[in-house]
This record gives structure tokens, sequence and C-alpha cells, in this order.
């Protein structure tokens, strides 16, 4: 889980980074938009809508498994960015290699990591 000052709460912010951002796809079950910004730390959020599964509690693995994700490899993501993950297809079922390979995939195609 990422640590709470890292986490964009606000529905204006998700609203700005997607109208702003930078996309970065990763093939298929999720996107990422990012938007640089100057602030001292970098901040993210998952957003899985109701197109993916109507069951909440769906929804909420999918959330904290990819927020799981995002907390591992946060150490290489540099400041200053605003992520807004976003989930177009179940991927509950994958293992966790393969969420973290889709999430660096669309972190570099953003030009956020190398």
């Amino acid at each position: 889980m990422l640590a709470a000052p890292n986490r964009l709460r606000k529905n204006f912010e998700i609203t700005r980074v997607y109208k702003r951002g930078v996309y970065g796809g990763a093939g298929g079950p999720l996107s990422i938009k990012v938007l640089a910004t100057k602030q001292s730390k970098s901040r993210a959020v998952v957003v899985v809508s109701k197109k993916v599964d109507k069951r909440a509690v769906v929804r909420n693995r999918i959330r904290r498994r990819l927020a799981g994700v995002l907390a591992t490899i946060w150490a290489t993501v540099p400041a200053g960015y605003d992520i807004v993950v976003s989930v177009h297809s179940d991927v509950s079922g994958l293992p966790t290699q393969e969420l973290t390979k889709l999430i660096t995939t669309a972190l570099a195609k953003a030009h956020v990591t190398p």
C-alpha cells in the first residue's frame, strides 16, 4: 500500500491528470496517465471502474494488488509526478510478476522510468 502522502485523493486532481497527462499503455489490461508537477513527492492512484467488474469486492482486490505493486517499485519513480493507473479489464487472475511487468512497461512508455 502506498503511504498517504503518495496518494492522489481529490477528484479534481485525478481529472487534471486525465486531461493534461502523458499516456503510457501496457498493451491492453491497464494504462497509465502521468503529469509532471513541481511537488517534492510523486503521487499515484489506481482507478478500477464498474466496467471491469460489478462487484466491489473484486474491484477493491484489484485496486489493493496494484497499489501493492506500485509500493514495491515506488523507489524507482522519480519525484514530481502525478500518476493515474486505469484498469480496463479484469486482472485479478494475473500473477504479481505479470502486474509488475505491466506497470513498469507503462511507466517506461510514459517516460517516467528508464
